[in-house]
């Protein structure tokens, strides 16, 4: 065994210790191949884990997800539904995801 841990990437290649060294999935790297020796060697590989999303990222959503919205859709909802629809909006957004400490 080369690694003491691959852990898989979002999208593509892994993530080996010792050294945290970003591993792409390319034949022609010669750290990919002695990932893919090991994985062949019966090394498991640590699937990826997406982050839980912070407080402002999901403020910061389309309001379709519950978040602010796009400058587009903060403008789109003022201009049909008035301020006060939209400062509804945000104080809701505010009290629906509160800041973390």
């Amino acid at each position: 065994m080369n690694f003491l841990s691959i852990t898989k990437q979002e999208k593509d290649g892994w993530v080996c210790q010792p050294g945290n060294i970003n591993v792409p999935n390319d034949p022609g790297n010669r750290h990919c191949v002695m990932v893919q020796e090991d994985i062949a060697d019966g090394a498991s590989v640590i699937p990826y884990v997406a982050p839980e999303p912070s407080w402002i990222d999901k403020r910061l959503a389309n309001m379709a997800d519950g978040g602010y919205g796009t400058t587009g859709e903060q403008f789109e909802m003022i201009g049909e539904q008035g301020m006060e629809v939209y400062q509804a909006h945000i104080a809701k957004v505010k009290s629906d995801i509160p800041k973390e400490i």
